[in-house]
């Protein structure tokens, strides 16, 4: 108990920056989409600036080791860091759709290598018999910190420029926990993706569901705000909506894992995904006629639809070997990131065209065709025997690095490139 005490305490610096990092970057994905509606920009404008976030961000996974390895984790993130404060501040100098996407796309390229230098550290500080806490310490922070960062929405006029700063603010003060931890930096990895054809041949449920689940929840996360005040939410109203996603889905994580550990995952994942592509639907026409109840449909769309990423993962690595799990989660994690590109390119036109419900009609209908999918697939092979399978664990779409504080994952290899052969 005292050396995972310890092993919390040693990294509670890189916790706080991190902390600081995910408020910031919530508050700012909210702050601009509803910005950007009051701005008159259209549905498929800001579907287009939230593509650009994800576009930024794929690019940033793939560079940072390069980054880290010319310059070295403090020098790399304070960087990251800096060019993302000031990309924040940027938004309220130049307004208008083509600034927006740039500004999107420099974020994203920034944030996904900041959290790939902060989880890099914590995979390096934890140790075979802490890693389960340390991964447990590191959602628990995600969590709370993306539900924070809602709630800073009601705090100041968005159509303003204090929320803004604010952003700039949280960002730059990340920089000051992790520039002066003690914690020695850990040696640059360069983590390869599998070749997509082989990842398919792997899992090819895995694959399209974690393609879809990017198609679907890109499109949530950069229009979600813009549907919400369509509907007729305040601001506050559009902060609890997007807070009780987060929480629900947060809090459904670990009973969702417990469920497929004991049942054929892709059962589960073909209730999940019908589960959420009802509640999307609900969404869609509920929320335009009883906006009051949007709040609780909110809760119960996340509790349902979050976790399918983890789930999806779990069931692509329930066929690897344990030291290609790291690699496989860091593939699947691009093939997200390429459907979060796409999505909100698709749901964009779809809200101009339908209205506001058109985004969780798509969502709806996206999650309705992997449901689909997962029955024709149990039909294909037979499910792994307990034996084979892995045990569930959380899984945070943000870098692949984070697939290493997977508890039943073996290390990664010092070359990786030779499991992506």
């Amino acid at each position: 108990m005292n050396s995972v005490r310890e092993q919390i305490v040693s990294i509670s610096s890189l916790l706080v920056g991190m902390s600081m990092l995910l408020i910031g970057n919530s508050l700012q994905g909210t702050l601009l989409a509803i910005r950007a509606a009051g701005e008159q920009f259209s549905s498929n404008a800001i579907g287009i600036m939230a593509s650009g976030y994800f576009l930024g961000f794929v690019i940033g996974t793939m560079i940072t080791a390069y980054l880290i390895e010319r310059a070295g984790h403090i020098r790399a993130f304070t960087a990251l860091a800096s060019l993302a404060s000031a990309s924040a501040l940027g938004h309220i100098i130049l307004i208008d759709p083509i600034s927006w996407t740039i500004f999107r796309a420099i974020s994203g390229v920034c944030f996904a290598g900041i959290y790939m230098v902060i989880e890099s550290w914590l995979n390096e500080r934890a140790t075979n018999e802490t890693r389960g806490q340390v991964l447990a310490a590191y959602m628990a922070v995600n969590l709370l910190s993306l539900t924070v960062g809602q709630f800073l929405l009601s705090t100041s006029d968005p159509h303003g420029y204090v929320l803004f700063c604010l952003v700039s603010i949280l960002v730059s003060i990340a920089i000051i926990p992790v520039s002066i931890t003690r914690t020695i930096a850990p040696a640059p990895q360069k983590p390869r993706p599998l070749p997509i054809r082989r990842l398919f041949k792997i899992s090819p449920l895995g694959f399209i569901g974690c393609f879809a689940y990017g198609l679907a929840m890109g499109a949530f996360w950069g229009l979600a705000p813009v549907f919400a005040g369509n509907v007729g939410l305040d601001i506050d109203g559009v902060a609890l909506f997007m807070s009780l996603c987060i929480l629900g889905g947060g809090l459904m994580q670990w009973p969702m894992g417990w469920i497929s550990d004991h049942f054929d995952r892709r059962l589960v994942l073909l209730i999940g995904c019908l589960l959420s592509g009802g509640m999307a639907f609900l969404v869609a026409t509920g929320g335009m006629i009883k906006p009051d109840l949007l709040i609780y449909m909110a809760a119960l769309f996340g509790a349902v639809s979050f976790p399918i990423y983890a789930v999806t993962v779990s069931h692509a690595n329930d066929y690897v070997h344990a030291d290609e799990r790291v690699v496989v989660s860091g593939t699947l994690l691009l093939i997200y990131g390429a459907g979060a590109i796409v999505g909100p390119l698709l749901a964009g036109p779809v809200m101009d065209a339908l209205g506001a419900a058109g985004l969780f009609f798509y969502i709806g209908g996206v999650f309705t065709v992997v449901s689909a999918y997962a029955a024709w697939r149990m039909t294909r092979r037979a499910a792994p025997t307990a034996e084979e399978k892995t045990n569930f664990v959380p899984a945070p779409s943000q870098t692949p690095l984070a697939a290493a504080l997977d508890p039943h994952a073996e290390p990664m290899p010092e070359h990786t490139e030779d499991l992506a052969r």
